[in-house]
């Protein structure tokens, strides 16, 4: 008798685990079904989210100008240091062999052509073009300025020059011709003529 409960149980523990295995396997069989469909049919269960594509942002704006902002920490911390920098590779790209086309292109400008009316500010000449500017003033000598942030493109010494200069912080309110008590950061090319190309980029900080 003890022997026949004996097997009894052990066939019941025998069927329980075959129960158990079908179960399971059933259970496994449907989960990949549905895993399967959710591929094929690109099924999205409740809550999940398609990842959208992240926008690039250019790395400039050419509406505005050239300001701290556009130089990196490491070049900061060294015009602290040294107080110039030269550089193949200057802010928004522009590198060193780039045009002055190219270069123009990365920074706003007010200007189409040489002013010839002597009416008007005066603010440019054969040897100098104010590319942008804060503002137009009249200095103590009766000079019109240009207040920065500005770009200046001047002729020197049959090179041409482009200056880039902003302060490092905001004016007080009301600074014109005493904008030279500020700290400024400035970028200069310079562009050989013959080929209009960018020779050299420095980067520098005027306190």
């Amino acid at each position: 008798m003890a022997q026949k409960r004996r097997r009894e149980q052990m066939a019941r523990r025998r069927q329980r685990r075959i129960t158990l295995l079908c179960v399971a396997g059933g259970i496994g069989a449907m989960l990949l079904s549905l895993v399967i469909c959710l591929l094929i049919f690109n099924i999205r269960l409740p809550g999940e989210q398609e990842a959208q594509p992240q926008a690039t942002a250019l790395p400039y704006d050419a509406a505005q100008p050239f300001t701290v902002s556009d130089l990196a920490q490491a070049q900061m911390t060294r015009l602290r240091e040294s107080g110039t920098l030269r550089v193949s590779d200057g802010p928004r790209g522009v590198s060193v062999g780039d045009s002055l086309d190219t270069l123009l292109s990365r920074f706003p400008s007010t200007f189409t052509e040489k002013q010839v009316d002597t009416d008007q500010t005066g603010e440019q000449s054969d040897e100098e073009i104010i590319l942008y500017c804060a503002s137009y003033f009249e200095n103590q000598n009766g000079v019109m300025t240009a207040l920065p942030p500005r770009g200046l493109l001047t002729v020197d010494s049959g090179s041409i020059i482009v200056t880039l200069l902003a302060p490092t912080s905001s004016y007080p309110a009301g600074t014109k011709d005493d904008y030279g008590r500020y700290e400024h950061v400035y970028c200069r090319y310079t562009i050989e003529p013959d080929t209009m190309t960018i020779q050299s980029i420095v980067l520098g900080l005027d306190r």
